[in-house]
């Protein structure tokens, strides 16, 4: 097979080039901008007017000015650069992550001329490494956080028997596992409020009593989400024993507000028994008063009413959004 004459093979070259969808560019070793193709003008924004005989220093972000020097250096001592991360500045002054290859260009009698480089946009693949990494670290952070949480369960739940004692802590490690599910699901960022109350309340629902829920879709981050389920957990579990989920015709409504000093739930009991104010406050009394401030300096009402317990809820601004997931 015949080689192509040298016009043709230019002629082909050229067309690589210019149809790649990397950015190819050539510059001189002053750094002046000698060639630029379709792919670099939609990468930068720049057309090839504006870019061949001007600096390449001109796509240098504000942070890196003397980043093209030190490569041009080494490109004069000969040396390639290969895959090079790093990035440019756009035209419109945006910056783009992108993964540089940079050769030296030499004349017919060997002497390094000049430079050409090939530049890819990896801002997908920047932005997904940062992702995964924030997640990494919300996953060990959560995680630690869930294991210090069962290990006060561990130590302060209380029963008279061994039978109570596991049925206890079996209950409160499933609420926790619950809530760590609704916020995986949400990549670690939280959980839809009415979602998570309604799957926490599920077992204490009967044919013989009433759970309502009502208020604005709410999303409510990690920590809250957690120390949300604890407490309404408790206080159905307490209802359920002792209180309006006790009996038949017992009622439960848990509704929530949104004002700009936070949310404000309020659990209110209706037709169960009379209730008084224990003169000895358990470790479920305890949990509900403590979980909630300690973990998002929110506060916790408890009132005994006649009619019922009520117990008001306060979570500070910073630990929701509105609407039914994460922007």
């Amino acid at each position: 097979m015949s080689e192509l004459p040298d016009y043709l093979a230019i002629r082909l070259l050229a067309s690589i080039v210019d149809s790649s969808d990397d950015a190819i560019v050539s510059k001189g070793l002053d750094g002046t901008v000698t060639s630029w193709n379709r792919a670099a003008e939609r990468l930068f924004g720049y057309t090839a007017e504006e870019m061949i005989g001007r600096p390449i220093s001109i796509l240098a972000p504000p942070d890196r000015p003397n980043e093209m020097a030190a490569i041009l250096r080494r490109l004069s001592a000969g040396e390639r650069i290969d895959h090079f991360e790093t990035q440019r500045r756009r035209k419109d002054g945006s910056i783009v992550h992108i993964s540089l290859t940079v050769s030296p260009l030499r004349d017919q009698t060997g002497k390094i001329i000049g430079a050409s480089k090939i530049a890819r946009d990896i801002s997908q693949q920047v932005e997904a490494r940062e992702r995964l990494e924030l997640l990494r670290r919300e996953v060990d952070h959560r995680s630690k956080n869930v294991l210090q949480i069962v290990q006060s369960l561990l130590h302060l739940t209380r029963a008279k028997t061994h039978e109570e004692y596991i049925a206890a802590l079996e209950g409160r490690i499933r609420i926790l596992a619950l809530a760590h599910t609704h916020v995986a699901e949400n990549e670690w960022r939280g959980a839809p409020l009415n979602a998570l109350l309604d799957e926490t309340l599920s077992p204490f629902r009967s044919s013989v009593t009433h759970i309502r829920l009502g208020g604005p879709s709410i999303f409510v981050d990690a920590t809250t989400a957690q120390a949300l389920s604890l407490t309404v957990n408790e206080l159905a579990t307490n209802a359920s024993k002792y209180g309006a989920l006790s009996v038949e015709g017992g009622e439960v409504s848990l509704s929530w507000t949104v004002g700009e000093d936070g949310i404000r739930l309020v659990w209110a009991e209706r037709g169960g028994p009379r209730v008084r104010e224990p003169s000895v406050r358990g470790f479920g009394t305890h949990l509900i008063q403590s979980v909630l401030p300690n973990q998002t300096g929110g506060d916790v009402d408890l009132r005994w009413e006649e009619r019922g317990l009520c117990c008001e809820l306060r979570i500070p601004p910073a630990h929701f959004s509105r609407g039914a997931s994460a922007s």
